[in-house]
Formats: structure tokens, sequence, C-alpha cells
């Protein structure tokens, strides 16, 4: 009886929000209002619910947070997530990832700080002085690519 989560669609977005993320699985309720979503902490309102799969947008999520999904199913509970999750993301291609500036140049440093889900969409970037990770750097997969 429990909810179970295959997939999501598309599997990041941007801090601004404003994204439809469809989640597919079973046990959904057909009730738009009776599927609670909440990632990294604000509400996802659901638009469109089937019991294979619901549909939310998402929030603007301001600041530094860690990844966090939940889905409520009311007389349900809790979904069984799978180890699937939903990323906000800074792209790296955005000027206002690096503060309205442009995109970090030769041998400068970057910094990703825990709670920040930097999204690599460029084909290339500079050669970098230093690169500290403490949040989550992520690559667009190759378009050519087959398994992503």
């Amino acid at each position: 009886m429990t909810p179970k989560l295959t997939s999501i669609s598309p599997r990041f977005g941007p801090v601004t929000g404003g994204t439809d993320v469809t989640f597919a699985g079973s046990g959904f309720s057909l009730v738009t209002t009776e599927n609670k979503i909440t990632i990294d902490g604000f509400d996802c309102p659901v638009k469109a619910a089937a019991e294979n799969a619901v549909t939310c947008t998402t929030s603007k999520r301001p600041g530094l947070r860690n990844s966090t999904l939940v889905i409520e199913v009311a007389n349900k509970g809790s979904t069984a997530l799978q180890q699937k999750l939903f990323r906000y993301v800074s792209y790296w291609s955005d000027d206002t990832t690096w503060g309205g500036e442009f995109a970090p140049m030769e041998m400068e440093s970057v910094y990703v700080p825990t709670g920040l889900n930097l999204f690599v969409d460029v084909d290339w970037t500079p050669m970098l002085n230093t690169l500290i990770v403490e949040g989550s750097l992520i690559f667009a997969p190759h378009p050519t690519d087959p398994t992503h």
C-alpha cells in the first residue's frame, strides 16, 4: 500500500523555481490535494495527479540547503523514494550563479559550499587554480550519451 517512486523528470531545476516536475511511480492519489510534495523544505504545489504520477511546480529556493524530498499521500503516508532526488541547481552558465558577474576565468578559484548544487552546463571550463567542492558538482550528460 506504500506509494513508490520510480523516476523523476526532470531531475534538476533552477533555484529560481517554476519547473514542472513529474514524479512517476505507484500509489499516488488521483486527488491533487491529497499528494503533498516538499523539496528542500519548500512546498511544490501539485498541479496534476494520477495513480502512477504526480506533477508539481517548484517554488523559489533561496539560500544554501541540503537536497531533500518528501512525498506524502493522504491515508497512505510517505512515499518510498528509492534513493531518487530532485535537485535545485545553480547553472555554471548563469551570471546569477556568480553574483551577477561573469563565470570564473583562467587560473581563478571556485568554491562550491555545502548546500549548493553547481550544474556544469557548458562544454568546457577554463583551467582553474583551485576547485573546492563541499556541495555538489553535477556535469550535464553528453547529448549523444544514450545512458542519460
